[in-house]
């Protein structure tokens, strides 16, 4: 779920993820229709987009940022992404909404200043703020978001959803669970069901198992690796001994975990004052599901941050207590913010990306707004 960069985990190179309100402030902007505005109690930054349309009032989705320190654009640099250029996947989710006639209001996390570049010196307008924030000031922030997307033009207060990404997801859960019937639906994009505790558990410690030895490396399908079956993946590096001519997918687990910079970077985040409270918690499956509010879940199929499996677990619980306005979408051959992997190999982990959003998401998130 944390946001991805690179990392070398026992020889295997992997992406790691790892109430007051102010007047509206506007700032230049890109396009006619989009407003730089300041809001809330924290005063965090937000890009409003008005709907683009004669029909006013309009729906309006507010975008929630995933793990990590994510202004309103939830930019990816090109080290991450699938053309090496890089992208606003907060801009580029919004393309696909507005097409549908909806505004869009993508809010960044308390601290975060607007993107002016990747110089560590501009990320912040409070880092005090950004490194004291706990869970609920998450919720609370989405809470005086959706408060102040009703004083927008041309906003329908009635038809106000939410979009969180990754992270994102359980705070737009979370938010909807304490403010009951305050926005119509929630639309939640890489979609995390399970505790944080247990997503990065199996980020640091069985991923790189689960998503390339098992179904690749290991082509006879026995449980293990062997020193031939590693040869055709360069980016696998294992420590063989002189007489060793196999490694079990446990031993592989063991040394893992056994390894002291994962330990110590797990020991981290479980100790991270924003996840206090909810690292261990309980999956959040029932909670969803028993909201009244719309709900559309979106994973990729090849999402390597959060499991595929997780969105199949919200479809399941949904069905279990016949929830009629739940919808879930695998999305075949997109990752954690609906790219493609980088060619021409296109394997899911080893090529992961974190942008652009894929045209065929654009899409989707088109017709979805359409009915909004």
């Amino acid at each position: 779920m944390k946001l991805v960069r690179k990392s070398i985990l026992v020889g295997f190179t992997v992406l790691m993820s790892t109430s007051v309100f102010a007047a509206v402030i506007l700032f230049p902007s890109l396009s006619l229709a989009e407003q730089k505005v300041k809001f809330g109690r924290y005063q965090s930054r937000a890009i409003f987009n008005k709907a683009q349309t004669t029909q006013c009032p309009a729906p309006l989705v507010i975008l929630i940022p995933g793990s990590g320190a994510h202004g309103p654009e939830e930019m990816m640099p090109g080290t991450m992404t699938h053309d090496g250029e890089d992208h606003a996947i907060f801009g580029e989710f919004s393309e696909g909404l507005r097409r549908g006639q909806v505004g869009t209001l993508a809010v960044g996390k308390p601290g975060l200043e607007f993107f002016k570049s990747w110089d560590p010196k501009d990320k912040f307008y409070d880092l005090s703020m950004y490194q004291n924030l706990e869970w609920q000031g998450l919720i609370d922030n989405l809470k005086d978001a959706v408060e102040f997307a009703k004083t927008l033009s041309c906003v329908d207060p009635q038809r106000i959803y939410v979009l969180g990404h990754s992270e994102g997801t359980q705070v737009a859960v979370d938010y909807a669970w304490q403010n009951p019937s305050t926005v119509k639906g929630l639309l939640l994009v890489g979609f995390s069901g399970e505790s944080l505790a247990s997503t990065v558990e199996w980020q640091f410690f069985r991923r790189v198992i689960d998503m390339l030895i098992a179904p690749d490396v290991d082509t006879n399908k026995d449980g293990y690796m062997s020193v031939e079956e590693a040869k055709a993946w360069p980016e696998v590096v294992w420590p063989w001994k002189p007489d060793q001519d196999k490694v079990s997918f446990a031993e592989i687990e063991q040394t893992l975990r056994s390894n002291p910079m994962a330990q110590k970077e797990y020991q981290t985040l479980e100790q991270s004052k924003m996840w206090k409270g909810v690292f261990d918690r309980a999956p959040i499956y029932d909670r969803a599901a028993s909201l009244k509010e719309d709900l559309y879940v979106f994973t990729g199929a090849l999402d390597v941050q959060t499991r595929p499996e997780e969105a199949l677990k919200m479809k399941d619980q949904c069905k279990k207590i016949q929830k009629k306005n739940c919808e879930v979408h695998l999305i075949p051959n997109l990752g954690h913010v609906m790219s493609l992997p980088k060619g021409p190999r296109k394997h899911k982990l080893l090529d992961a990306t974190l942008g652009g959003v894929d045209e065929s998401f654009k899409s989707l998130l088109h017709s979805k707004a359409q009915k909004f």
